[in-house]
């Protein structure tokens, strides 16, 4: 093939007589029929690897839910934001507190009650209870993505007691999976 550009009409007409071609019994043995398919890949590469260079993942609108409905997320956020007031306010909180990361990342300075007050609990877009057989703890897995998704987020357990209070909270700062 030759560097010469190839004009919409003429790839059209082309496009046409490949089509017309195939109709009516033609085969790809056609050396041009082959060129033509070449120059239409090559014409619809612009579009798609602007396809690709888009961003494959959407922030959700709303909180993704998995095992629990829209009022027992409500309850278990309440739960965590009165839990960081109290924290703030000085009061004790009796709840095993554990945060961690790679040790590469800067997280890893942060404390784990500085780092459980940092969070937006508002802000956490996927909330799964954790099946258990255990009727006196009942684990939750929350995702918070501080900096939006694909990016370094907050996967955090909280285990709940019996009476429904936070037991732990299980922080742990790390990349998302690579998919």
């Amino acid at each position: 093939m030759s560097g010469a550009t190839v004009s919409p009409l003429s790839l059209a007409v082309q496009l046409l007589t490949l089509w017309q071609s195939l109709v009516h019994g033609g085969s790809f043995t056609d050396m041009r029929n082959w060129d033509f398919l070449v120059l239409l890949g090559l014409a619809l590469q612009p579009a798609m690897l602007s396809a690709l260079t888009e961003d494959p993942v959407s922030t959700p609108t709303e909180q993704q839910l998995r095992g629990l409905d829209e009022s027992e997320a409500a309850t278990l956020i309440s739960k965590l934001k009165d839990a960081q007031g109290k924290l703030r306010a000085g009061e004790f909180q009796s709840f095993q507190l554990i945060s961690g990361s790679i040790a590469a990342y800067e997280m890893t300075k942060v404390s784990p009650r500085d780092a459980f007050l940092q969070v937006s609990f508002e802000e956490v877009w996927e909330i799964e209870r954790i099946p258990t057989d255990n009727r006196l703890w009942q684990p939750f897995k929350l995702a918070y993505a501080p900096d939006g998704l694909g990016q370094l987020y907050w996967d955090i357990e909280v285990v709940l007691g019996a009476n429904g209070q936070i037991e732990r909270v299980m922080m742990i700062y790390k990349p998302p999976a690579p998919f």
